[in-house]
């Protein structure tokens, strides 16, 4: 039995109409295509010899053609065709544990429409969803690859039976529209377990609510794979098999420093060392990784979960984000006593570490001792390659290249095209500022000589490429364009 996708799928009823709601739900067959002599059947659950053989009777004299589509393709069609009455409030609590997205609820139509735009959004690869109440509708938003796209409006009246729907999935208190509420809830599509984290705050015209999509079951990337040059992945590679010493992340949220930490990590002999992480959340699952997920209201902190892990007698420490002075004094002499401590900052590039931990009240000869390598990093989106074509380099462009002395190659855009979903960018790459120590950096912080020395030694004598180089040279290789780095990187 082939298998199709129900994507902006429309029947036509001019030979005939689409079976009853009732019928889909409960039989798993929605009929594609009917013309004077065939009939086109989708089947959700692969082969249904009993099912097959009524439809082939129902619809005798014409042929029945039979295709296979999945279970979340059902739910999202009965979810995105299904009309919600503003007075329906019977959706019922559920169970413990997961919530299976993909099955279909009769009589409870708002429950298949949430079912539908998350499903929707896990198949795009979306990194978050977001549901917002507005003056005459309710904007259903997905971002991806860190853009945000509206895809549905859908009627005011009915918000807040969504909103009610999403709490009660969450655990949360449907009844309280004035304060803001956080909350968690994890979710099964065709057997994959996924974590939503969800905020919901009181807006003008009503709530704004953002579910932040978690799949723990996606392929765990190498950092190869993430778009480093070869210059900085060695330099990277090099820092991270050192025995003991710091190596920060750093970049503002939503910039990959967790997915680089990861690939980092993965990329360590992982089955001889003892290696543990502290995040918030825990986001991925490392094979052969010991995860630890803190929690506030257990005052279970990543400087308390720190002390507790250095007793398990780690090679590799991963502390989500150093947020403190407490956490950060305890990952620097974790650092100096023989550990290797990985972790991010909130800083704008590489070498601006130093004076953020200077901030933090570390002194500078702590921080030449074990700080071994920081990276500053951005996502940025890829041209489609499906529908790339070459543009004339326009004077600005020119005009760049020559202040970070680059020279001048083929420019390209995206047209748009069905695989890119008509954006003309598909996926993201990383541009980054790779800042290793040597014996001079080290003498340099502990001095305490001005950041712009110390930038201006790392670019002419520790090979380290500037962030707006990097993205330049990322123009001029046709990966993205200049329009899309100008929005990540200052120049």
């Amino acid at each position: 039995m082939k298998r199709i996708s129900l994507k902006n799928f429309q029947f036509n009823s001019a030979f005939g109409e689409q079976y009853s709601r009732e019928f889909i739900s409960h039989r798993g067959a929605v009929k594609i295509l009917e013309t004077e002599a065939e009939v086109h059947i989708a089947i959700s659950g692969g082969s249904n010899t009993n099912l097959c053989h009524d439809l082939e009777n129902f619809h005798i004299p014409k042929k029945v053609v039979f295709f296979s589509i999945s279970r979340a393709e059902l739910a999202t069609f009965i979810g995105e065709t299904t009309d919600i009455d503003p007075l329906e409030s019977n959706v019922k609590h559920e169970k413990e544990g997961s919530i299976a997205l993909d099955a279909i609820t009769e009589g409870a139509p708002v429950v298949n429409i949430i079912n539908a735009i998350c499903i929707e959004a896990i198949r795009l690869e979306s990194s978050d969803i977001h549901i917002e109440a507005q003056s005459d509708s309710v904007h259903i938003r997905y971002r991806i690859d860190g853009m945000l796209r509206t895809v549905k409006k859908i009627d005011k009246s009915v918000f807040f039976t969504i909103s009610n729907r999403i709490k009660i999935m969450a655990n949360l208190n449907p009844m309280e529209q004035r304060l803001p509420q956080d909350g968690r809830m994890s979710v099964t599509v065709e057997n994959s377990t996924i974590d939503l984290r969800v905020s919901i705050i009181p807006v003008a015209n009503g709530e704004s609510i953002v579910l932040r999509i978690f799949n723990t079951t996606t392929k765990l990337l190498t950092l190869d794979e993430l778009g480093f040059y070869p210059q900085d992945l060695t330099a990277i590679k090099s820092a991270s098999i050192q025995p003991f010493g710091l190596i920060l992340l750093t970049g503002p949220t939503g910039s990959g420093k967790t997915t680089t930490l990861h690939a980092l990590i993965a990329g360590l002999p992982v089955p001889d060392l003892k290696i543990i992480t502290i995040e918030d959340p825990v986001e991925q699952l490392i094979p052969g990784v010991n995860q630890v997920q803190v929690n506030d209201e257990i005052n279970l902190s990543f400087d308390s979960m720190l002390r507790r892990v250095l007793r398990q007698d780690p090679n590799v420490i991963m502390v989500g984000e150093i947020r403190d002075t407490a956490t950060a004094e305890l990952a620097m002499r974790s650092a100096l006593t023989g550990h290797l401590i990985l972790s991010t900052l909130h800083t704008n590039d590489s070498v601006s570490v130093i004076t953020r931990l200077e901030n933090m009240g570390l002194e500078p000869y702590l921080i030449a001792a074990v700080l071994r390598c920081s990276v500053a990093q951005r996502l940025v989106r890829k041209i489609c390659l499906s529908c790339r074509k070459k543009i004339t380099i326009s004077s600005q462009a020119r005009s760049l290249m020559s202040k970070y002395k680059i020279a001048e190659k083929n420019m390209y855009e995206g047209v748009g095209c069905p695989e890119c979903d008509y954006t003309g960018y598909k996926g993201r790459t990383v541009i980054s500022e790779v800042f290793t120590i040597d014996k001079n950096i080290e003498e340099m912080i502990v001095e305490r000589q001005q950041i712009g020395k110390i930038t201006q030694y790392a670019e002419s004598h520790a090979g380290m490429i500037s962030i707006a180089k990097n993205a330049l040279q990322k123009v001029t290789d046709g990966i993205t364009t200049l329009r899309e780095v100008e929005r990540e990187v200052i120049f």
